[in-house]
């Protein structure tokens, strides 16, 4: 079925049967229709991340949600037609303003928020066209961002050579009072595969938008160019990728990533390093995305290394071990809010097929730390699940544990130590037709419980 990037895009390719006409239309819809229930209760003494509690202990927040993703192929499969979108709709209705309220969000002022998340149409595949596309869409190279306008590519040499391009305007899910040609972007761009096995990627994007101002009610006009190179191989055993960007006139991104899996010997590698090397503050959304509610993106190295070998118990079961390194470390400025170095040693194993096929066990403990830091000592934390996966239902139930996180609901907060646990069950009643409930327990500055009841549709 259909995925989304970023806010739910779709893409994908149809095959069509064998027995099937050239000219034959095949069809792929899922629908999802979700009730969630959320109760905050219980504020814990000094707590504080939630800096201005609500005049009740206890609030209820009630909402329904739709989703519907199609997919259409005909025409010999050159012609696709893709829809994605979604409704939000508050059962409690839209608080007094001003009024407190901890599971606040950008659209309750719109009762239903109704958002199509993709729309378009396309002739794709046809000689040395690659596609050309119009409507509501996301983009394949360079940056995640959602636009309305139309998009080209064309590949004159065949597969060796791509050279793309696009622009419209771009899309701000959640605005509140968007403005129909307030932003828009521009973009070109090549994909280079000299041999099967190697890829190389340009991408170039003009970008003008209208952004909320940190600090003041004013609504600010943002240009930015920014530009990419990437080079990427890729085969049986083994991927690795180093990427570099930059935005106006400094080098703003660099990373890399290596991938390498055997397994005949159940054996795997993944490594990954990125690094933000500029401080990103006022630029367009696409660069910084939270940073209206966060504010600036200071600069900071990620990395993640992580091995695992996995061996077989008897005919069906199977154990795996992962063991890995992860931090977040910040360069050249101080921990803030928002902007905090992390790192962790964890290790992680699971057991699949236990007893019987589908049945399944997981456990991990992590080592949690500060770098640089000589007053926040280690902590230990574990985590794990357990359930089953089979043809008709499926169960799980677990627990793990965040060190920071950032509650979006009545405005951006930091919190501390947070655990989290579930249980969930879904049932499948037909091929087409699939039901499940979830139930996370969260403790916080306060308990926060949510139950999500659903029901989804595969046609």
């Amino acid at each position: 079925m259909l995925t989304t990037q970023s806010l739910r895009a779709a893409e994908g390719d149809s095959v069509a049967k064998p027995d099937e006409s050239p000219n034959t239309w095949v069809a792929n819809v899922s629908l999802l229709e979700e009730y969630r229930l959320r109760l905050a209760s219980h504020t814990l003494p000094g707590s504080g991340p939630l800096a201005d509690p609500p005049a009740a202990n206890q609030q209820v927040d009630q909402r329904m949600r739709l989703l519907a993703d199609a997919q259409i192929d005909g025409m010999n499969e050159h012609f696709r037609g893709l829809f994605s979108g979604a409704l939000w709709w508050d059962l409690n209705g839209a608080p007094p303003s001003g009024s407190p309220n901890l599971f606040a969000t950008q659209y309750d002022r719109t009762n239903p928020w109704v958002a199509p998340y993709s729309l378009s149409a396309e002739w794709r595949n046809d000689r040395a066209l690659d596609h050309a596309r119009v409507g509501r869409q996301a983009t394949e190279h360079g940056l995640p961002l959602t636009f309305d306008g139309a998009s080209l590519g064309i590949r004159p040499f065949g597969r060796p050579l791509l050279l793309y391009a696009f622009g419209g305007r771009t899309v701000h899910f959640f605005e509140t009072v968007p403005n129909l040609f307030e932003n828009w972007v521009i973009s070109t761009g090549a994909v280079i595969r000299p041999s099967p096995t190697v890829q190389l990627e340009l991408d170039t994007r003009l970008t003008q938008e209208k952004v909320p101002d940190w600090e003041t009610d004013q609504r600010l006009r943002v240009t930015n160019f920014s530009y990419g190179l990437a080079a990427s191989t890729k085969s049986e055993n083994l991927y690795s990728k180093a990427y570099v960007r930059g935005i106006d006139n400094r080098v703003s991104h660099a990373g890399g990533a290596l991938l390498v899996q055997l397994p005949s010997a159940g054996l795997g590698l993944d490594a990954r390093v990125d690094a933000q090397l500029v401080t990103l503050g006022e630029v367009v959304e696409s660069e910084n995305p939270f940073f209206s509610m966060l504010g600036p993106s200071l600069p900071y190295a990620r990395f993640k290394f992580e091995a695992w070998k996995v061996f077989p118990l008897d005919e069906t079961t199977t154990w795996s071990m992962h063991a890995g390194w992860r931090g977040r470390q910040l360069l050249g400025v101080d921990e803030q809010p928002f902007n905090r170095n992390s790192g962790g040693i964890y290790l992680h194993t699971r057991i699949d097929d236990l007893i019987r096929k589908g049945l399944f066990m997981e456990g991990t403990a992590e080592w949690n730390y500060v770098p640089h830091s000589l007053q926040e000592g280690w902590l230990l934390a574990f985590g794990g699940s357990a359930g089953y996966t089979g043809s008709i239902i499926k169960t799980e139930v677990g627990t793990y544990y965040q060190r920071f996180k950032i509650n979006y609901y009545q405005q951006p907060e930091e919190l501390f130590n947070s655990r989290t646990i579930y249980g969930s069950v879904a049932y499948r009643v037909a091929t087409w037709l699939e039901l499940r409930v979830r139930y996370e327990f969260e403790i916080l500055d306060r308990y926060l419980q949510s139950c999500f009841l659903s029901a989804r549709q595969d046609f």
